[in-house]
């Protein structure tokens, strides 16, 4: 290992050649070097002084040093076996962000043919090694761009094993990729390659964007509306169908139907979500509603017309929309607004002018108040109920709100996530949250003096969160939906004894419409009527029949 001297490369000719420059003194460096995370291919100039590396300004600015600086340099011995590159995932840019703004400003764009700019990088990067994250530049009909390294694929390497570094061969094939408003349109690319450049993040941690116990409604969510956007268009074309356009999240209050939506449009490349709620649209103008509904729609719609089916992806998130789409005619306002605007909105989505880069995602707690005519195939066709989370969802929306504590040590060892997860049953995702919040306030309080506030010291390291202080917000915060099988238990204290043939087949009567509401999308709700004289057992057989259900949705 060596401190080398950082120059600047040579000439301008050898910076789009990616290689480091060394004098022919320092040939213990030729032909490869490790400086720093990269790899580069290195050859001796005459040009560059003994003891110095030269280095172009890409390199310089992935490696974060200027001329002038001390580098650690230690030649480098490629592995004999499982180095070759099979494949990487390159993603383009411009080298100046000036020529992609023009481009975009005037709505035209570059394009790129894969296969001519596959020979350029093997022509001139043959040999080299590449790191994944590493940039480079390459000249390609006239003008210099920009290439990432996403991912690499090594040949002869087992599948699942991540591989963070390769050498390029001329056997290497390449899946390219325009970075977000780039102005770049790659052309003559193998059909079998997927656009991952859809979502900002190729992995996805739900914990980490503060989702917990939907893991079901988002795989639900991926498969319906996205898994045609992954895949090339001229794919979509071949297969005649047309992307999702819309989806409806319903559900009761505070199970994460929002923070769903939202998280969406964040992980997104798309354009910056729309976010508006069901009222705002109403106005007291005559028309204006209706105005209100097709400025959503107008930046889509105008893009469209400008890039077509290479236009960005467009989000509406509407929440609250059963106050704007409520059935046609259950209004007696006169006016008729509601119906226009449901109108309206429908031709947006569905007319004859329909738009194929939006997707609306609509919220609401009444599904059953919305015209049946939104909810069809075309338009908010993907129905995903966001119900309460089980246990295994408690526990990891528990683990999301109280992480924090954990990592600076406020959360009391004597805390069990688990128990608490058990004993949150009918909990709300949002309830969840207040949950901990009172523990916390709980904790807060016994570092307080109300009498004396002035005169009072925070110890932050007597700040524990214990499982006293959740013992207590269970008793204070309670759920809205639903009540404690102990409530339930104590409508039968002696338990329920089978007074003959005619209750057990009461009983049995019970459980099978219990049942078909359980399985059965066509009777999503049926009512039952027990009659009989005081103390004939109707609530006890009611709450029998409500423990043994074992749903979520409970109220006594």
């Amino acid at each position: 290992m060596a401190m080398l001297r950082v120059a600047n490369c040579p000439s301008q000719d050898l910076a789009l050649t990616n290689a480091a420059f060394v004098n022919a003194a320092d040939d213990a460096f030729v032909p490869y070097a490790e400086l720093g995370d990269l790899v580069l291919f290195v050859k001796p100039h005459p040009d560059v002084e003994r003891g110095c590396v030269a280095l172009n300004g890409v390199q310089r600015k992935l490696l974060r040093v200027s001329t002038g600086d001390a580098l650690r340099c230690e030649p480098f011995t490629p592995p004999a076996t499982q180095f070759d590159a099979a494949g990487m995932t390159l993603e383009l840019e411009f080298t100046k962000l000036r020529a992609a703004a023009d481009l975009n400003a005037a709505g035209r764009h570059e394009q790129v043919d894969a296969v001519q700019l596959a020979a350029i990088l093997k022509r001139t990067f043959a040999s080299q090694v590449f790191t994944v994250g590493q940039k480079a530049a390459v000249e390609y009909c006239g003008n210099n761009f920009l290439f990432t390294v996403n991912s690499v694929l090594v040949a002869g390497v087992q599948p699942g094993v991540t591989s963070l570094r390769a050498l390029l061969t001329p056997a290497t094939s390449f899946v390219f990729e325009a970075a977000h408003n780039s102005a770049i349109k790659i052309s003559n690319q193998k059909t079998s390659t997927v656009n991952s450049n859809l979502f900002k993040t190729k992995e996805f941690s739900f914990e980490k964007l503060g989702i917990g116990g939907l893991d079901a409604q988002f795989e639900n969510i991926f498969r319906r509306a996205f898994s045609s956007r992954v895949f090339p268009k001229s794919v979509v074309q071949r297969l005649g169908i047309q992307h999702v356009k819309g989806m409806l999240l319903h559900g009761p209050p505070g199970t994460g139907k929002t923070l769903i939506a939202r998280q969406i449009g964040k992980m997104l490349n798309g354009k910056e979500p729309k976010i508006v709620n069901g009222p705002e649209v109403m106005s007291k103008y005559v028309g204006q509603s209706e105005e209100n509904v097709r400025a959503l729609f107008a930046d889509a719609e105008a893009e469209y017309k400008a890039k077509g089916d290479d236009s960005d992806l467009h989000i509406i998130i509407f929440d609250e929309i059963d106050a704007v789409c409520k059935a046609r005619g259950s209004t007696n306002s006169g006016t008729g607004v509601h119906d226009s605007i449901v109108n309206q909105l429908l031709t947006k989505i569905d007319g004859v002018d329909a738009l194929n880069n939006i997707l609306l995602i609509g919220m609401t707690n009444r599904r059953d108040m919305l015209d049946e005519a939104i909810l069809r195939p075309g338009r908010l066709e993907v129905h995903i109920e966001i119900g309460l989370p089980d246990e295994a969802g408690r526990m990891q929306i528990l683990k999301i709100h109280s992480s924090k504590m954990s990592e600076n040590e406020f959360l009391g060892k004597d805390v069990n996530i688990a128990d608490l997860a058990r004993r949150t049953k009918n909990f709300s995702g949002a309830e969840i949250e207040g949950l901990v919040k009172s523990a916390v306030s709980f904790a807060l309080a016994r570092q307080v003096d109300f009498q004396n506030l002035s005169a009072m010291e925070i110890d932050e390291d007597n700040v524990k969160v214990q499982a006293a202080d959740f013992e207590r917000a269970l008793g204070e915060v309670q759920p809205a939906f639903g009540a404690s099988t102990g409530t339930f238990e104590r409508c039968r204290l002696n338990g329920i004894i089978s007074p003959g043939a005619r209750f057990e087949k009461l009983h049995h009567t019970c459980r099978a419409l219990v049942e078909q509401v359980r399985v059965s999308e066509k009777t999503p709700m049926l009512t039952c009527l027990l009659e009989g004289s005081a103390g004939s057992g109707k609530t006890a057989l009611a709450a029998t029949l409500a423990i043994g259900s074992e749903v979520s949705f409970m109220k006594l």
